[in-house]
């Protein structure tokens, strides 16, 4: 089912739910689809924030050139007991026929506790909240989407926004790396037992961000020497930056479904 070009991706009558839409890499998506996105689409965000997602709201509407539906979902997905009612109103009202392209962006994330070594994350509770948030709503959410959007009738896209920890190591993130690490697989393995379904994990590259500052406010002098590094080739990029090429990739649809694109080109995968 894949098609090149802008309209074959997007185009008209397009739902799209973006997480993590109050800030960040996730404004950044919401803000340049609306550009993008045709008549008669939506676009969910969902977040922590409401006063996030209403600002991120405000842009999108600025930006749209057209009567674009914004919907604003807000949860927490530490809490598993919460998903049947915030995947309903992320996906509620969908009618048979009225999106001709489905795409889900997976943006939300969080960077767990960086003060701890791997050996050291020995509380089960808090384990289990990290991977909820991070990796099962993830897993819970993409079935819920492919549920709503069966068929072929609709052009579905999912996406995952990985990172270069998925498959390098970074000390004082272990969660953050092993929960990347098993999002790839996950899609991966959806990209192979779902032909018709177009599926990309994507890594943004680090950003200037409050995400990024916490990672290198770590202590580490092995992280801190790290960033540096790519700070000084100027590899810290902009959120607007790395959604634009992120779009990119989408509109020109000629990666493998399942692959790991990265924002320099450094893996394909």
């Amino acid at each position: 089912m894949a098609s090149a070009g802008l309209s074959g991706v997007f185009g008209p009558a397009t739902f799209c739910a973006v997480t993590g839409g109050s800030r960040g890499l996730g404004r950044s998506i919401a803000v340049q689809l609306a550009g993008r996105l045709g008549e008669g689409s939506r676009l969910v965000l969902t977040g922590r924030s409401l006063q996030g997602l209403q600002e991120t709201k405000r842009q999108v509407e600025e930006k749209s050139r057209n009567q674009l539906e914004v919907k604003l979902v807000t949860g927490d997905m530490e809490d598993t007991t919460a998903y049947p009612a915030l995947f309903f109103d992320i996906l509620a009202d969908v009618q048979p026929g009225a999106f001709k392209n489905a795409l889900i962006i997976h943006n939300a994330g969080t960077l767990g506790d960086l003060r701890k070594k791997a050996a050291e994350h020995s509380d089960a509770e808090i384990l289990n909240k990290y991977y909820a948030t991070n990796l099962t709503s993830v897993i819970a959410l993409t079935a819920k989407f492919m549920q709503v959007f069966s068929g072929s009738a609709v052009r579905r896209t999912v996406v995952n926004i990985s990172s270069a920890a998925a498959i390098e190591p970074l000390v004082h993130n272990s969660l953050y790396c092993s929960g990347k690490a098993a999002r790839n697989m996950f899609f991966k393995v959806l990209a192979e037992e779902e032909p018709d379904v177009r599926v990309l994990s994507y890594s943004p590259g680090p950003l200037d961000t409050e995400m990024l500052r916490t990672v290198r406010s770590c202590g580490d002098k092995q992280v801190e020497d790290r960033f540096n590094a790519m700070e000084s080739k100027g590899m810290i990029l902009s959120p607007d930056d790395s959604a634009k090429h992120l779009l990119t990739l989408l509109e020109q649809d000629k990666f493998k479904s399942g692959a790991f694109l990265d924002v320099f080109d450094r893996f394909s995968l």
